[in-house]
């Protein structure tokens, strides 16, 4: 009887670490990946396997697969997924892989925003508490969990979007921590309820749940992060003088997680006030990564900042609200937003906000709707292109005044990812202190 081989389908960052993971216990693997031009598929020349590149999807295929991995960015709705379910072909994840296989603690983060800058904020305080273990940040953050399968990890922080929860099977992990669910990816999901039901699979899966919710969801062990104090005398750090309110929350939350395993696995009592020294001195030099309301240094007198990680509505919303807490009453705001709304239902939130901003500047695929939804509350104008909303933004502000990119929206309609927007903003921004 012939030996049954494994089916990878997605090769981006993901697939090939599946790939490559694979190949330590394989000699062949099939390999579904529907962008053809894909330039990386050159590197298959160098694993040492035999990859079958896009075989013919059909039942015969099937009865030769042992069980399929897939990447996160591939839609449940593809064929592949209804052939592995006809032939009970399990499909499993990397995440999933890891999971099973890895000894230490795993604390696996989610929610609509905020994930990467928490995980970063969970290994600080991890990191300066307890300096003698080994603590690892991997997942959606960019570095993929497979590589580290075998590592000597004492906790491993986990960022997960919902494409990877929904992978998962049923399976048990230490902490989950699910720090908020707004509109976002409507475009993937059949309703939004149907996204809220994957988000809270970080609760359902793990042994200790941290949420903003102290609704009776019948967990095991649930904590809801808005209770944790969060000592004053860290909050009047330097770090700490111009972040957002949503980042001081997204601290609570890593403060939850540092508490849950205080008193679940280091077995000892937690006490936000003893630590105050401890963390003062954790979040001396701590940067937030780039993109995420971050104020641009200039010469201008202008403030500008970069909030091209915002890819939803709700997260421009609370970057409107926390430049409406730094600004004066004279100051303006000037917004420039637009993009792939990815099928967000502008009607179902509440946009008032934006009544505090002074003009609007919309660009990209989606800016007619956008145009439409926010004209009522302040002046709102279409440009081309981000370069034309810079443009114009500058002719409208003051000294004094915000510019903020916070689109709302994907990048995907005109940039690779919110990191090459994020970077052509500031770059536009250089352009002008060049003049």
């Amino acid at each position: 009887m012939q030996e049954k081989i494994p089916l990878v389908i997605g090769f981006g960052v993901t697939g090939k670490s599946i790939i490559n993971y694979l190949a330590d216990s394989h000699s062949e693997i099939f390999l579904i990946e529907e962008w053809e031009e894909n330039p990386s598929l050159e590197e298959i020349k160098n694993i040492e396997l035999k990859v079958h590149i896009n075989p013919d999807i059909n039942e015969e295929l099937f009865q030769n697969i042992s069980r399929i991995y897939s990447s996160p960015g591939v839609s449940g709705q593809h064929e592949i997924f209804s052939y592995a379910k006809k032939y009970n072909i399990k499909v499993s994840s990397d995440i999933e892989e890891y999971l099973t296989a890895q000894e230490g603690i795993k604390v696996l983060v989610t929610g609509t925003n905020g994930k990467t800058s928490t995980c970063l904020i969970i290994e600080t305080l991890f990191k300066s508490v307890f300096p003698s273990l080994t603590i690892s940040v991997l997942g959606n953050i960019g570095n993929p969990v497979l590589p580290h399968i075998k590592d000597d990890i004492d906790i491993s922080i986990i960022e997960v979007s919902s494409f990877q929860l929904e992978l998962l099977n049923e399976i048990e992990f230490d902490i989950g921590l699910l720090l908020n669910i707004e509109q976002d990816h409507m475009d993937r999901y059949l309703s939004y309820q149907d996204y809220e039901n994957i988000k809270f699979l970080v609760l359902k899966y793990s042994l200790f749940n941290i949420s903003y919710d102290d609704t009776d969801r019948g967990l095991s062990n649930p904590l809801n992060y808005k209770d944790i104090e969060i000592p004053q005398a860290v909050l009047e750090l330097p770090t700490f003088k111009n972040w957002p309110m949503h980042d001081i929350e997204n601290l609570r939350a890593s403060l939850a997680v540092l508490k849950c395993y205080y008193e679940n696995f280091y077995n000892s009592s937690f006490d936000e006030l003893t630590l105050s020294k401890e963390l003062e001195r954790a979040f001396m030099d701590f940067r937030k990564p780039p993109h995420r309301f971050e104020i641009i240094e200039n010469s201008l007198g202008i403030n500008f900042i970069n909030d091209s990680k915002a890819t939803n509505l709700d997260a421009m919303l609370k970057a409107i609200k926390a430049v409406n807490e730094l600004k004066k009453d004279q100051e303006s705001i000037h917004l420039i937003c637009g993009g792939d709304l990815k099928e967000q239902d502008t009607n179902s939130i509440d946009l008032k906000s934006i009544s505090s901003v002074s003009r609007v500047l919309i660009y990209g695929k989606d800016k007619e709707i956008l145009f439409q939804s926010m004209r009522q509350y302040t002046e709102c104008l279409l440009v081309n292109d981000l370069d034309e909303a810079v443009m114009e933004a500058m002719k409208l502000s003051k000294e004094g005044d915000y510019v903020m990119l916070s689109p709302a929206c994907s990048s995907l309609d005109m940039f690779i990812n919110y990191q090459e927007r994020g970077d052509k903003f500031k770059r536009l921004i250089e352009d002008l202190l060049d003049e």
